[in-house]
């Protein structure tokens, strides 16, 4: 279950990298790292949280990692584990496709990329 999520929050992240730039790509994963932490119930009950927090914790992949630790930690290998492996085995293939899909369209290089207009 940990190499399972590890393997999804890693494509998960190369896939904002690849898409959105490197800076941008880490802003965003850094952004949605911390709402995840605050939204996933690992630290608190998710019943403590604010109501934008509740709402949103469905979304969020660490959720689900969360929960399927939480399963395989204590041996009761239910519905709520096979749940987590399937949401994180279907981001891990999205992510990696998806980024297969950004790569190989960024494989033809423009006057723009070549020569952008800012330059740091």
């Amino acid at each position: 279950m940990a190499m399972l999520t590890a393997a999804a929050f890693f494509a998960l992240q190369q896939f904002f990298q690849v898409t959105l730039g490197s800076a941008v790509g880490k802003v965003v994963i850094i952004v949605l790292l911390m709402v995840q932490l605050a939204s996933a119930g690992g630290t608190y009950p998710i019943q403590t949280t604010p109501s934008f927090l509740q709402a949103i914790s469905p979304y969020m992949p660490m959720t689900y990692a969360v929960n399927g630790l939480r399963e395989a930690i204590t041996g009761g290998i239910e519905t709520r584990f096979w749940t987590s492996v399937a949401v994180l085995a279907a981001i891990f293939v999205v992510s990696l496709a998806a980024t297969s899909i950004a790569s190989a369209r960024k494989r033809m290089w423009t006057m723009s990329r070549l020569h952008p207009a800012l330059s740091i």
